[in-house]
């Protein structure tokens, strides 16, 4: 059975990523308090497993149709080549 609710330094491990990674996604809005993440009174951020698979997922699918409708290619920065995508 899956842990739904996750620190960051578990996140990281089943990302694999380094805790900053995950700590930089929260700062630069990659991950959203309240969607992905939440700090409950006396406790640090924990990350709701459902909502990363999601933003995962999601990822995925805007790949998938960017390169099926031929509307461009992915650079390795993150950014898309021939399309609106970011």
């Amino acid at each position: 059975m899956t842990e739904e609710y996750l620190t960051i330094d578990e996140l990281g491990s089943r990302l694999k990523l380094k805790s900053k990674t995950v700590k930089n996604k929260m700062v630069n809005g990659t991950f959203i308090k309240g969607v992905h993440y939440f700090s409950p009174d006396g406790m640090g951020p924990r990350f709701k497993w459902s909502a990363i698979v999601a933003w995962l997922e999601a990822g995925e699918q805007e790949q998938a149709k960017a390169t099926d409708n031929g509307d461009g290619a992915p650079k390795p920065d993150g950014h898309w080549l021939g399309s609106d995508y970011p």
